[in-house]
């Protein structure tokens, strides 16, 4: 599948990777794959924590992204992947309905305040984001690893907006 998705994809430049420049048949593929990640890393209603970030397509696209960047930690791979899976899932739902939004570009891509934005004025969005631990009801952990500085950015930039 990688060697598929690196010549329809991925040899035309970081904007292919963007999710509303994906065909439907690429965005159908990521979804599943994006659909798998948030599902081995975020169990609705329980909180846990993993950490997998072994999927050849999705880091393939976060390395996309930030083939100019300096090199990303497991952290903040783990951590992009996320936001990446979660604006995946939002051009999905973009298509799938009359919801509007604006279209992400290489510069805000990877940014929580997409992700934020779009769970304010998407109530379910925004519960989905909560019931999985992406959004937490209480930070009051005081965890320092990678998922608990993604829930806190998240948090932070939903009750400023």
């Amino acid at each position: 599948m990688l060697p598929k998705f690196s010549n329809e994809v991925l040899s035309r430049g970081p904007r292919a990777i963007l999710p509303q420049n994906l065909s439907e048949y690429w965005l159908k593929i990521l979804q599943k794959h994006c659909d798998d990640f948030l599902d081995r890393n975020f169990a609705v209603d329980q909180c846990t924590e993993t950490l997998d970030t072994g999927d050849p397509l999705l880091v393939a696209c976060i390395h996309e992204v930030l083939q100019n960047d300096r090199p990303a930690g497991t952290g903040a791979l783990a951590e992009n992947i996320t936001i990446y899976a979660l604006s995946i899932t939002m051009e999905t739902i973009r298509r799938a309905s009359d919801i509007k939004m604006p279209m992400p570009t290489l510069d805000d891509l990877l940014s929580i305040d997409r992700i934020v934005a779009f769970g304010k004025i998407n109530p379910e969005f925004g519960d989905f984001l909560q019931r999985a631990c992406i959004l937490p009801e209480d930070e009051s952990a005081g965890e320092t690893n990678w998922f608990q500085r993604l829930k806190k950015k998240i948090l932070e930039r939903f009750n400023a907006a």
